[in-house]
């Protein structure tokens, strides 16, 4: 690899270099309350296409998505037990994604068949998947965050995963994008502060110091776990996650969790339904990518987006989607303010280059309370 330029970041289907990177960590795939008893829902995850159920059991299952006997998708079979059986000719798969039966077949051969399947937990409200090698690792927890009140944010986005991840780790937009968003809680609105970023054991640190003193700070957990606890206005104080999951080549899921820390439990709750009545609201304005569309076409100007709950959803599709979606990155001219971007694009080339050569990724530092403890006490030094 010549330069930053070559690396493929993008394309993360079976196979593909960064595709094998994110397998080997939990992704984030569904919400759990939306997942109920005997309705199975078809899911692509990486590129797969997959089929997410939870049993009579009400234990979420996740195997490939379609049959192997003809081809037909098994989110719309019948859920038995453990088991979901293909509508088409019958057949039963176990959770193993072993075959168990296979009516009007004299000689049976059901031994000889299996569909993938992959582990599964549930967390914090959410769905995971581990679509990599044997062993799985431990799906990371935090303990001392449980007993708090939390709300998720859930949004498909029609563009590259890796533009997301980009976004999140340029503190810089926030100025130019988020006009309401954290340069108006800072208190300096016209300053502009001062931008950096550093490599760690996890990923990488991302900071924004402000003349008022006023510190925000990102992590980047590899490959493609944010954290943040500086959010703005109502999100001000909440322990804040991402995860940009890729869905295909074209599209992924953003999954938030917002932890309210900085409130009782018991106000937290109530903060967090109250949210959640919100975002129900949200379900019935026109959708963000409606909006992104009208702005990119001229249909709309920029000015003319109304105020609303996802207005910063709205705010950076406009000018994610804007780039394209799989932008040239060759063409772009990056300055020092480009520090976590390129820093970024760098843990990436590195691991992809690894991949490559036949060997594992690197281990990383897992996300626990300790790490995520020390990014909130973290302070850069004085300049």
């Amino acid at each position: 690899m010549s330069s930053l330029t070559d690396v493929d970041f993008e394309h993360t289907g079976p196979g593909c270099s960064a595709g094998v990177l994110l397998r080997r960590f939990w992704q984030p795939v569904f919400v759990s309350e939306e997942l109920k008893v005997a309705h199975p829902v078809p899911l692509k995850i990486l590129g797969e296409e997959l089929t997410l159920y939870r049993g009579e059991d009400n234990v979420a299952h996740i195997v490939e998505g379609r049959c192997p006997h003809r081809g037909l998708v098994l989110s719309v079979g019948k859920v038995e037990g453990d088991s979901i059986r293909c509508r088409y000719h019958g057949w039963q798969f176990d959770a193993s994604g072993q075959c168990v039966e296979q009516p009007f077949e004299p000689k049976c051969f059901s031994s000889k068949v299996r569909l993938r399947s992959y582990p599964v937990e549930e967390y914090f409200g959410l769905i995971w998947a581990y679509l990599g090698p044997d062993p799985a690792p431990p799906l990371p927890r935090w303990p001392g965050l449980e007993r708090y009140g939390y709300f998720h944010v859930v949004e498909q986005r029609k563009w590259n995963y890796f533009h997301d991840l980009e976004n999140t780790v340029d503190d810089v937009h926030q100025r130019w994008v988020h006009a309401e968003g954290i340069y108006q809680d800072a208190g300096n609105a016209g300053e502009i502060p001062a931008s950096a970023a550093r490599a760690t054991d996890y990923g990488l640190m991302q900071y924004t110091s402000f003349p008022s003193g006023y510190l925000r700070k990102l992590a980047l957990f590899m490959p493609n776990m944010l954290y943040f606890n500086s959010g703005a206005g109502v999100l001000r104080g909440f322990k804040s996650f991402l995860w940009n999951v890729p869905i295909d080549d074209v599209s992924h899921k953003m999954f938030f969790i917002f932890i309210a820390t900085h409130l009782s439990p018991e106000e937290g709750r109530n903060v967090a339904e109250g949210v959640r009545a919100g975002l129900r609201y949200v379900e019935t304005l026109p959708t963000v990518e409606n909006v992104v569309d009208s702005v990119l076409s001229g249909r709309m100007r920029w000015e003319d987006v109304d105020s609303r709950p996802d207005l910063v959803l709205i705010e950076d599709g406009i000018v994610l989607k804007g780039q394209g979606v799989i932008p040239d990155r060759s063409k772009n001219r990056l300055g020092s303010s480009d520090a976590a971007i390129i820093l970024l694009r760098k843990l990436y080339a590195r691991e992809i280059a690894r991949i490559e050569r036949g060997e594992p990724p690197a281990v990383f530092s897992v996300p626990d309370e300790s790490i995520l403890s020390q990014i909130d006490e973290f302070q850069p030094e004085p300049a």
